[in-house]
C-alpha cells in the first residue's frame, strides 16, 4: 500500500468497518481517500488532530455554507458549537456550560433511575424482545425531552426529524437523502422557533429556559446559535445515546461480560467505558487544516479536511492490550469517544450516566439476560454515525427488581 495507499469510505458501511480501519491503521497512522481527504487511524495521531491549533473545526462551517442552499439547514450546521472556533466557540461553550451543569446532570438521576425501571418493568420477561427499541430508544428521548421542556407527545416527531438530518453530517450524500434531510431541517427549525419563542415569552424550569436567558456580560447566545443547539443537543442527547448503549450492550452479551457485570454490579461503569472504546457510535470526527501542516508522516495543505477516526483510536493495539477484546476490568484510560481538547463532549457526563443507570437497570432485572436465538445483527450507518438496527434479546424469565 505504501505511499500510494488509499482508504476507501465505502468500507465502513460493511457490517464490521473495525476490520477495514485495523488494516488501514496496520499499514500507515494516515491514509488518504481518492477525494482527497485524510484519514487518522492511530491513537496518538487522532489525539494530535484534535489538539492541535492548526486543525480546525470553523472550517467545516465554511464547507457547509459552500455545500448546502441558504435556509435552515445550512444556518443549523453553520453555527453548530462543534463547528466553532475561537473566539466565538470559547464564548458559546462557556454560555452553554454554566447552564448545562454537573449539578443539572446529577439532579435528573433519580428521575432517569425511576424511569428506567419503568420502561422495563412494561417488557414482558417471558420471550424475545427488542430491548433497542423498547428501552434504548426510548429512555434517552425521555431524558432529553425532559431536559429541554419538549412535550413528551412531540418527542417521536422530534426523533424523526434528526434521523433525517443526520446524513448531511456524511462525506459523500445520497441526493435523495439530502433532499429528505433538509425537509427535516426546515420543519425541525421551525418547531425550535416556536418553542423558544414560548420560553422566552414564560421561561420554565428546563435547560432550553436557561439557555434563551443565558448571557455574561456583554456576551449572549445569538439567535442561529441557540436554533442550532435544540437540534445539536437533541440529536446528540437521544440517538447518540440509544446507540452506545445498543451498541455496547450487544458487545458485551457476544461473551462473557454481561455475566460478569451482572456478578459484580459495580463494574458497570468500566463496563460502560469498554462499550464507549469497542463499539463507539461515531466512527469519526472531522476537522479541517488551516495551514501546512504534517501529521503521521504526511504533509497536508491548507484546507485538508481530516477525518479522525475514533473508532480505529479506540482499538489501536499500541494504546490498548488486546484491543478488540471487551474486557469489562480494563484499566488503560479513556477512549477517544467523547473526542478531546477545546471540542470534548458537553454532554459526556450526561450520556456516560444514562448509560450507567441504563445497564444497571437491566443487569439487575434479567441476571441471566442472552442475545436471542438465531440473533444476527444488522448495522445502519449515516454521516459518522454507526449503531444496530434492532437488538433482540432473551430475559430468560427471570426478574430480581
Amino acid at each position: 500500500m505504501g505511499d500510494t495507499a488509499t482508504f476507501d469510505l465505502d468500507l465502513l458501511t460493511a457490517d464490521d468497518p473495525h476490520a477495514a480501519l485495523a488494516a488501514a491503521r496496520r499499514e500507515v497512522p494516515v491514509m488518504m481517500t481518492a477525494s482527497g481527504f485524510a484519514c487518522a487511524l492511530t491513537y496518538d495521531v487522532c489525539d494530535t488532530a484534535m489538539r492541535h491549533p492548526s486543525f480546525t473545526s470553523g472550517l467545516i462551517a465554511e464547507r457547509y455554507r459552500a455545500a448546502l442552499p441558504p435556509g435552515p439547514a445550512q444556518d443549523e450546521l453553520a453555527h453548530r458549537i462543534n463547528f466553532l472556533d475561537p473566539p466565538d466557540h470559547p464564548r458559546v461553550r462557556g454560555l452553554v456550560a454554566r447552564v448545562f451543569t454537573p449539578g443539572r446532570v446529577r439532579a435528573l438521576r433519580p428521575w432517569i433511575e425511576t424511569e428506567a425501571d419503568r420502561l422495563l418493568a412494561e417488557i414482558a420477561d417471558g420471550g424475545p424482545v427488542d430491548l433497542r427499541a423498547r428501552f434504548a430508544h426510548q429512555l434517552p428521548s425521555y431524558v432529553i425531552s425532559e431536559m429541554l421542556g419538549v412535550p413528551l407527545a412531540d418527542r417521536d416527531q422530534l426523533t424523526a426529524w434528526t434521523e433525517a438530518v443526520t446524513p448531511l453530517l456524511g462525506v459523500e450524500v445520497d441526493p435523495v437523502e439530502k433532499a429528505a434531510a433538509l425537509d427535516a431541517s426546515a420543519q425541525f427549525a421551525g418547531y425550535a422557533e416556536t418553542l423558544i419563542a414560548q420560553r422566552r415569552a414564560d421561561p420554565q424550569d428546563d435547560l432550553l429556559s436557561a439557555l434563551v436567558a443565558a448571557e455574561e456580560g456583554d456576551e449572549r447566545l445569538s439567535h442561529p446559535e441557540l436554533l442550532s443547539l435544540v437540534v445539536t443537543l437533541y440529536s446528540a442527547g437521544h440517538r447518540t445515546t440509544r446507540d452506545l448503549f445498543s451498541n455496547g450492550l450487544f458487545a458485551l452479551l457476544s461473551g462473557d461480560g454481561y455475566a460478569t457485570v451482572a456478578g459484580d454490579p459495580t463494574l458497570v461503569a468500566s463496563a460502560v467505558e469498554e462499550m464507549l472504546r469497542v463499539q463507539t457510535p461515531t466512527l469519526f470526527v472531522a476537522r479541517v487544516t488551516a495551514e501546512p501542516v504534517e501529521l503521521g508522516g504526511v504533509q497536508l495543505d491548507p484546507w485538508t479536511p481530516v477525518l479522525v477516526f475514533l473508532a480505529a483510536a479506540n482499538r489501536d493495539p499500541a494504546r490498548f492490550t488486546d484491543p478488540d477484546r471487551f474486557d469489562v476490568r480494563r484499566d488503560e484510560g479513556a477512549a477517544l469517544s467523547f473526542a478531546f481538547g477545546a471540542h470534548h463532549c458537553l454532554g459526556a457526563s450526561l450520556a456516560r450516566m444514562e448509560a450507567q443507570v441504563m445497564l444497571d437497570a437491566v443487569v439487575r432485572r434479567w441476571p441471566d439476560l442472552t442475545l436471542a436465538d438465531g440473533f444476527e445483527p444488522a448495522w445502519w450507518r449515516s454521516g459518522p454515525f454507526r449503531g444496530l438496527r434492532a437488538l433482540m434479546v432473551d430475559p430468560a424469565g427471570a426478574t430480581t427488581a
